[in-house]
């Protein structure tokens, strides 16, 4: 092969150095360029701030040594921080390589992020006020300052921000995303935006954590009602109240960053499952009915969606069903039970009527926010609308806080009308009593009449108000009638029915009857007026000299110094108009006694529920009427309790003028 001239050498040296110079050039200038556009420029300052959301890098996995400054990310997915899109499960790492302006030694860094989901590094440095959280101390995204004066102290202008990224499974359900913005600025700049920031978010916090708050009030209110008014329908509704504005008001304040998201899970959406089972026992017992066996086995299986909840929040399932399947259980109650009332209202019961529209408001609205909620995950453009808050004016409120509004306002007024009515009812009610009270005062003698040859004592205590056990001692030509009573069941109408008796009763004593005829007369009565239920009773005429007739209808046998006196017992008064009533004769002697009682003593029952029963009843017979009662008293009243015994003495005219025991009476 020739060789080249020198010269020549030269000169294609110089023609190939000519062809390769541009595209090294344009390799150095890409380069450059490629470096260039990986550092965010931050000396243009606007308002004392300088946004960073845009100019990040983005990287999956997990490696220490990504937190250091001279890490090479520029092959790094190039991101926007405000735009990460939805948050995945894992770790991630954030870069973003930032020029300072010179001269500034004073600067802070804003950044609006979930807490509890990210590390932030200056230059490799971790900051202080950054963590990864427990799931249950994480929160939605919320403003947190870092100070720049150490870092720009220690390298200058340059600075680059690394996040370590891990959101929990909880985080993830909720579709929130890990960062809103970011930006540095001088202190005061910086704590005006985070100020503004924070504002507008509690400024969305506030109508709803509002409405849940009277809720709750309104709940204590409704228990105070229950208090003293003494119906159970209070008492659901006071519940009913306390678990929707308390779980309402978690989810307000989980989803505006005022507590963490963990509330949510572990206690407002167990108080959904609660408050729809509390709105079912309300229903039923507003419009006085019992709950069915179909509607029980539904409040089991209302709670189940809570088993998947678990498994969600554990990881071992995904997240995006829940919300439907949450749904799916208590909109049954939210359609269902204005069906149910309607029936009810057509059926004759007007207050069911008051109640149909109410009912439907708050279960409806919280089905309706859970289908808007799973409308961001599938991306129903259609439905999605469900989730955003309802403008009223420059107020945004959310559309289950609107529905529980509606509902108290529609329900109070229900109440209202509920109390009002009520109220005159007790009102008739306690005059009627009064009424019954002075009646039964007037015929149950609160001071016994001297009888000739006799001590006589009585006690005498109403289970209620007032009572349906009555006796009489009646002077009747020379002889003395004694008679005690017990009218089935307790309270108001047991009362009135032993009025009746008692005043029939002392228009017959009038006639002269035995006790046989006498108590033959006013069964026949008592079967005319067709009253409900019976009345036990037994009548003895008494002499001086201590001669005994008795009939007896249906009533304990009397005892005679400890003893029980055997006497065949025939019907009840009120149940067979001819029934006859045969009489039983026996004499006192001097010293002897004779106790007439009432089954309330027997059937006093203690704490475990053990009667008094005879035995103890006999062997305590003989002892003063007040220490009878008393004994049965202590041991457990179950009953009303009547007791009267007659002590035989020497002499014609020897007798008592002490007050009967009369404890709801007197």
């Amino acid at each position: 092969m020739p060789k080249w001239p020198p010269e020549r050498r030269w000169l294609v040296l110089l023609a190939v150095v000519c062809m390769l110079a541009p595209k090294a050039l344009a390799q150095s200038s890409s380069d450059d360029g490629e470096k260039e556009a990986a550092v965010l420029d931050a000396t243009q300052w606007r308002n004392g701030t300088v946004n960073l959301n845009a100019g990040w890098r983005e990287k999956e996995g997990d490696n220490p040594t990504w937190a250091q400054p001279n890490i090479d990310d520029r092959q790094w997915k190039a991101i926007g921080i405000d735009d990460v899109g939805a948050v995945d499960p894992g770790i991630r790492w954030f870069r973003l390589h930032v020029e300072l302006p010179p001269g500034r030694r004073h600067l802070r860094l804003l950044l609006a992020g979930g807490d509890g989901t990210y590390e932030l590094y200056f230059n490799g440095h971790l900051q202080d006020g950054s963590r990864m959280s427990p799931f249950i101390r994480v929160h939605r995204p919320t403003e947190q300052v870092y100070s720049l004066d150490d870092e720009i102290a220690e390298v200058g202008t340059h600075l680059v921000l690394a996040l370590r990224t891990r959101p929990p499974q909880t985080y993830r359900f909720y579709h929130l995303p890990l960062f809103l913005t970011a930006a540095v600025g001088t202190p005061g700049a910086i704590e005006i935006l985070r100020e503004a920031m924070e504002r507008d978010r509690l400024y969305a916090a506030t109508p709803g954590i509002a409405f849940n708050l009277v809720l709750v009030l309104a709940g204590f209110a409704a228990l105070a009602l229950c208090r003293s008014q003494r119906r159970r329908e209070y008492l659901w509704l006071g519940l009913y109240l306390l678990a929707l504005g308390i779980s309402n008001g978690i989810s307000d304040c989980s989803s505006n960053g005022l507590i963490p998201l963990a509330w949510n899970d572990l206690l407002g959406d167990p108080l959904i499952y609660a408050f729809t089972i509390l709105q079912i026992e309300f229903t039923f017992s507003f419009a006085g009915r019992r709950v069915t066996r179909a509607w029980r086995i539904y409040e089991w299986l209302i709670p189940m969606p809570l088993i998947l909840l678990a498994l969600m929040l554990s990881g071992l399932v995904a997240s995006n069903p829940y919300p439907l399947v949450e749904a799916s259980a208590i909109l049954p109650a939210a359609l269902l039970l204005p069906v149910l009332l309607f029936i009810w209202y057509r059926g004759g019961n007007r207050e069911a009527g008051w109640l149909i529209l109410p009912s439907l408001l708050p279960a409806a609205t919280q089905a309706l926010f859970d289908v808007g909620f799973i409308s961001l995950y599938e991306g129903w453009q259609r439905t999605a609308f469900l989730d955003d808050p309802i403008m009223i004016g420059p107020i945004p409120i959310q559309l289950a806080d609107m529905g529980d509004f509606l509902f108290l306002v529609a329900i109070g007024m229900v109440m209202f009308f509920r109390f009002t009515r009520v109220s005159r009812e007790q009102a008739r009610t306690a005059a009627e009593l009064t009424a019954a009270r002075e009646i039964q005062r007037r015929l149950v003698p609160e001071m016994l009449p001297e009888v000739a040859g006799y001590v006589v004592e009585a006690a005498y205590y109403p289970a209620e108000e007032v009572g349906g056990d009555f006796y009489q001692v009646l002077e009747m030509n020379g002889v003395t009638l004694v008679v005690v009573g017990d009218v089935s069941g307790k309270g108001l109408k047991a009362a009135m029915t032993s009025t009746l008796a008692l005043g029939a009763l002392r228009a017959l004593a009038g006639e002269g009857l035995g006790p046989g005829a006498l108590l033959t007369r006013l069964n026949q009565q008592l079967v005319e007026t067709g009253h409900e239920g019976f009345v036990t009773c037994l009548c003895s005429l008494m002499t001086a000299q201590g001669e005994v007739t008795v009939a007896n209808a249906g009533h304990l046998s009397p005892y005679r110094n400890g003893e029980e006196i055997p006497l065949e017992g025939d019907l009840p008064l009120g149940l067979v108009a001819e029934t006859k009533y045969a009489e039983h004769r026996f004499r006192l002697q001097e010293g002897d006694t004779l106790t007439l009682l009432s089954d309330g003593v027997v059937e006093a029952r203690d704490a475990l529920g053990e009667l008094f029963g005879f035995e103890r009843t006999r062997a305590i017979s003989a002892e003063a009427a007040d220490t009878i009662a008393e004994a049965a008293l202590r041991y457990g009243q179950a009953d009303d309790i009547t007791v009267l015994t007659l002590r035989r003495v020497r002499g014609a005219q020897v007798g008592t003028d002490e007050p009967a025991t009369a404890t709801a009476l007197g």
